[in-house]
């Protein structure tokens, strides 16, 4: 099943049943924090966990996975909180990240596969992430119903709040002080999508 870039965005890649919601809040020094909370179906995690011992979810699950992820980051990406829970049909995972800088955060692996990148041109700062891709191959209808069954009612939200206000973006909606943008689809259009989704954002 084809990868799902989030973030900044928002963050992060999704690869199974999941739906997520990412607020980044990025200070003026390019330090930040990334709060993200996500819901993996019981079958996804139980299916990784069974075959292998380890999640086939390229998300963190568990504790232990954060700090795995994490160490690329060599300590200035930190995780700072973190809880999991579960019901009979999903695992939600909430989870604080505190970064000391955008580049850092895209030495993880998730945000290296999202291509997370920022760039400083005199004051302003722009940041640029794949949210999604075309499939390589069309899907067929028989996918596309399978798409419907596994992800009915899994959404992606992405949340950036920005030091100044916001010049321009390519996704969502931007609050009426410039400050915040808010981009939401369901996991399904993101899935199915015939165009590259691609934020970019500057302030």
């Amino acid at each position: 099943m084809r990868k799902i870039a989030l973030l900044c965005l928002s963050t992060i890649l999704l690869a199974s049943c999941v739906g997520i919601d990412s607020r980044m809040t990025i200070h003026d020094n390019g330090s930040g924090i990334l709060a993200l909370t996500y819901k993996v179906s019981q079958l996804a995690a139980d299916l990784g966990t069974s075959s292998s011992g380890k999640s086939a979810i390229p998300l963190p699950i568990s504790r232990a996975d954060f700090d795995r992820s994490l160490a690329a980051a060599n300590g200035k990406v930190r995780l700072t909180q973190f809880s999991r829970t579960e019901n009979e049909k999903d695992v939600t995972i909430h989870a604080e990240l505190s970064f000391d800088s955008l580049e850092a955060l895209a030495q993880l692996d998730a945000f290296k596969d999202a291509e997370l990148k920022s760039t400083t041109n005199g004051s302003r700062r722009s940041l640029s992430q794949v949210v999604a891709k075309v499939p390589p191959e069309p899907l067929t209808e028989d996918t596309k119903r399978m798409i419907d069954s596994l992800f009915s009612g899994y959404d992606i939200a992405l949340t950036v709040e920005t030091p100044r206000p916001i010049q321009s973006s390519s996704l969502g909606t931007v609050s009426p002080d410039k400050r915040t943008l808010t981009y939401k689809a369901s996991v399904r259009d993101v899935m199915t999508t015939t165009s590259d989704i691609v934020l970019e954002l500057s302030w």
